[in-house]
């Protein structure tokens, strides 16, 4: 008897996911947003405990990373420009955006979210900056 090549479909399914098993799919749903939410928590945390930002007396270092770690120094005597950018709520909670220019480069070399205070780091560093101009 030959084998026919185009056999009529009589029935075409996947199983029941949600309605055989109403407690799993339950758990999934109130555990997933959750499981997500700790991923990305701790992505984020982990992003944040990374990054640091350094001032000495005679420079700024900006480190970034754990794994691959990247570097940035300045001397203190090189910014041209400091620049904190607060939203409403950031004034509120006495955080900020922190940009840091040098003379030798066009742009921002050191840009850094969330930092705590940064009327203080740019008053550090405008305090520097008068200084290494002074004794020049």
């Amino acid at each position: 008897m030959p084998v026919n090549q185009n056999p009529k479909i009589l029935y075409f399914g996947y199983p029941a996911m949600f309605w055989a098993e109403p407690p799993r799919w339950l758990l999934y749903l109130i555990t997933g947003p959750l499981l997500v939410g700790l991923v990305l928590f701790f992505r984020w945390w982990f992003k944040n405990y990374t990054t640091r930002l350094r001032l000495t007396e005679d420079e700024v270092i900006f480190y970034r990373g754990v794994f691959s770690v990247k570097t940035t120094e300045i001397r203190i005597a090189d910014i041209r420009a400091v620049e904190i950018d607060q939203s409403f709520w950031e004034r509120m909670t006495g955080i900020g955006t922190v940009r840091i220019a040098s003379a030798g480069s066009d742009g921002w070399e050191i840009d850094v979210k969330a930092m705590p205070n940064p009327k203080k780091i740019r008053r550090i560093i405008n305090d520097g900056r008068h200084e290494a101009n002074s004794n020049d």
